[in-house]
């Protein structure tokens, strides 16, 4: 599993995107970071609750 992890350089270039996409994020347009499949089938009740609210 050590070959699986990140090198320090991988992991700044995501902390940059993170940080540039919460940046960019709107009311309309939000970025959630999802590292699977079914975590993204798990936001998707709050991004719907938020689309019918609007």
């Amino acid at each position: 599993m050590e070959s699986l992890e990140l090198r320090p350089i991988e992991k700044a270039k995501i902390s940059c995107a993170r940080r540039l996409f919460n940046e960019i994020s709107t009311e309309n347009v939000v970025y959630h970071d999802v590292d699977s499949y079914q975590s993204l089938l798990n936001i998707m009740p709050s991004i719907d609750k938020k689309i019918m609210n609007a």
